[in-house]
């Protein structure tokens, strides 16, 4: 099923350009939060139809990215569309799931999974028919990004600014942190450490561990004496999670 899905997203794809860098890279991203996605189903034991259903989701999570670039020439929701609701919008508004999966009794499920994959939070009167879905790609997503934040330092870039007091707030809070209160660089690498707080399985966290992923984020940091807190935040956080 993996290969089918991944040559109907190639045919999906060449509708863009994709010799630009931030296409292709959208691309394989996709292809590896499906794999993530396939794992982190196979450890839950799930029966076969949610496996299937996590493995197409994962895959289509970033749909609407493609048509997000192409029309505003960035990924920020903010400065431009929120690409979870864009997909949905794609998929299911414009029938263009029919493409890669025709089970209409599954694609509720689907619609909320892509959705909400972006979001700070999933709806607390979410259904849990729709709730393990949406939890495995967005774990699943989080997986990749913290991978491409390891191989790309630019994605993990800092500034000289001060780490605003409402991110600084919600952090030590264990809360993930809103995209609007984010004023600089600094910030931005606070908001994407808060990710580790989301994480629900424990595929995730031990795919984490045994991948040194904190330790190699930290690595990525110049300034450490000004993060070292917030480091020594999520090694705390982490520990009392996996035990």
């Amino acid at each position: 099923m993996e290969d089918e899905l991944i040559k109907k997203l190639e045919l999906y794809v060449k509708n863009y350009d994709m010799n630009d860098e931030n296409i292709k890279r959208k691309y394989y991203h996709s292809i590896r939060v499906m794999k993530f996605a396939k794992n982190i189903a196979e450890s839950l034991k799930i029966e076969a139809h949610n496996m299937e259903l996590a493995i197409v989701a994962g895959i289509l999570h970033d749909y609407g990215r493609f048509e997000q670039w192409k029309n505003y020439k960035t990924y920020s929701d903010v400065d431009s569309i929120d690409h979870g609701d864009l997909a949905v919008d794609l998929l299911f508004n414009q029938n263009e799931i029919t493409n890669f999966y025709n089970n209409n009794s599954a694609y509720k499920q689907l619609y909320y999974a892509i959705k909400f994959h972006n979001k700070l939070e999933i709806p607390n009167d979410l259904d849990d028919r729709y709730l393990l879905l949406c939890n495995i790609v967005r774990d699943a997503d989080k997986l990749d990004i913290f991978n491409l934040l390891i191989e790309n330092k630019n994605l993990f870039s800092e500034d000289s600014c001060e780490i605003t007091d409402n991110v600084k707030k919600d952090f030590f809070e264990e809360k993930c942190i809103n995209y609007k209160e984010i004023k600089n660089k600094s910030d931005k690498i606070i908001l994407l450490l808060a990710v580790f707080y989301d994480l629900k399985f424990n595929y995730s966290l031990d795919y984490i561990k045994e991948i040194r992923i904190i330790d190699k984020l930290y690595d990525n940091v110049e300034n450490k004496e000004k993060y070292k807190i917030y480091f020594e935040q999520i090694y705390k956080y982490f520990n009392k999670k996996i035990q």
